[in-house]
C-alpha cells in the first residue's frame, strides 16, 4: 500500500501539550516505552540536546496527531527512536514517510548513517524492508546479545 499523499509532518512544539501527549499516546500503543518511563523527559531530553527533534504527521492541519518519530545525532551518526504510527492507519506508509523525513534530516547535517533499535520482531521486518541491516549492539547496551540493533549507510 502507498502513502497517503495529504499527511502534514511538523515539528512537535514542546510548549502544545495536547501533542505532546499524543505523542506519548502513540509511544505507549506501540508499546515502545512502558508506563513506568517518564516519556516527558525523553521529549525534553531530546531538544535539551540540541540535536534532536520529533516529528509529528497529521492528516491535516490541526487534526490529531496520527504519526510520530524522533531523530537526532550525537555529531557523527544518527539516530531514530520512537517510529510510530496509530495502529488504526498502519500498512498505509506512513511509517516509511518518517522514517524517510528522519533520514532526510541527517543527511541534512551530512550524517553518513543512521542507527535504530527495533522494539520488536515486526518492526525489525519494517527496518529491514527500509534497507536497514542488524549490526552489533552498543557497548552502552544492557544486553549486548540484542539481536533488534540495525543501521543504514546514508547517501549524500
Amino acid at each position: 500500500m502507498t502513502a497517503e499523499p495529504d499527511l502534514v509532518i511538523e515539528r512537535l512544539l514542546l510548549t502544545n501539550t495536547d501533542d505532546c501527549d499524543a505523542v506519548i499516546n502513540l509511544w505507549y500503543d506501540a508499546r515502545l516505552i512502558d508506563q513506568n518511563r517518564n516519556a516527558q523527559d525523553d521529549l525534553r531530553n531530546c531538544y535539551e540536546s540540541g540535536r534532536g527533534s520529533v516529528l509529528i504527521a497529521r492528516k491535516a492541519p490541526a487534526h490529531p496527531v496520527i504519526a510520530t518519530v524522533m531523530v537526532g545525532h550525537d555529531g557523527t551518526s544518527g539516530w531514530v527512536h520512537y517510529l510510530a504510527v496509530a495502529p488504526s492507519l498502519r500498512g498505509r506508509g506512513h511509517g516509511a514517510t518518517m522514517l524517510d523525513m528522519a533520514e532526510n534530516i541527517l543527511r541534512h547535517y551530512g550524517l553518513k548513517k543512521c542507527s535504530i533499535h527495533a522494539a520488536s520482531e515486526r518492526a525489525a521486518k519494517f527496518y529491514r524492508r527500509q534497507g536497514y541491516r542488524l549490526t552489533p549492539a552498543p557497548s552502552r547496551s544492557s544486553s549486548p546479545q540484542d539481536d533488534r540493533f540495525y543501521e543504514k549507510r546514508l547517501s549524500s
